[in-house]
């Protein structure tokens, strides 16, 4: 049972490309933390939790304070902050330290429309936004401080 908060239509946008057998995974394991949390309907909470887990993987150890900690808030603070400035960038959804499979932290970003056509200025824009976190990372820390995780982001603009 969803409450009455969840809309589908706002549950579609941050799962474009999923198949139904996707979506059917990610309804279930909404299911399962609503259970967990001894609710009688899945709410928000549990399809973001849900779409966390299902898109980037389990929920890691949360980082120790220290200067990685550090390094990678500003890296995604970079992403986040290019993305939010970009007027053909996608809409930043959460920013977090949690790690999640192979990623330390994450920003999430909503696609606005149909991701079937994408044009020129949305594919400058997430290369923008993918590489806002090395950015990020090379004004506060340095050249020589650039991290591998820079590298990766690339290889995530589709």
């Amino acid at each position: 049972k969803l409450d009455e908060e969840v809309t589908l239509k706002d549950v579609a946008k941050r799962t474009a490309g999923f198949s139904g057998a996707d979506l059917e995974n990610l309804m279930n394991e909404a299911a399962i933390l609503a259970a967990r949390r001894g609710l009688k309907a899945i709410s928000n909470n549990e399809v973001n939790d849900a779409t966390d887990r299902v898109i980037a993987g389990l929920e890691g150890r949360a980082l120790p304070d220290n200067a990685s900690k550090k390094l990678i808030a500003y890296h995604e603070a970079g992403h986040a902050l290019v993305g939010t400035l970009l007027p053909f960038h996608d809409a930043v959804n959460k920013v977090t330290l949690v790690p999640r499979g192979q990623a330390k932290g994450l920003t999430w970003f909503t696609p606005g429309e149909d991701q079937s056509l994408i044009s020129a200025n949305m594919l400058k824009a997430r290369i923008a936004g993918a590489l806002g976190g090395r950015a990020a990372e090379q004004l506060v820390f340095g050249a020589g401080q650039v991290t591998t995780g820079a590298g990766g982001d690339l290889q995530q603009v589709e």
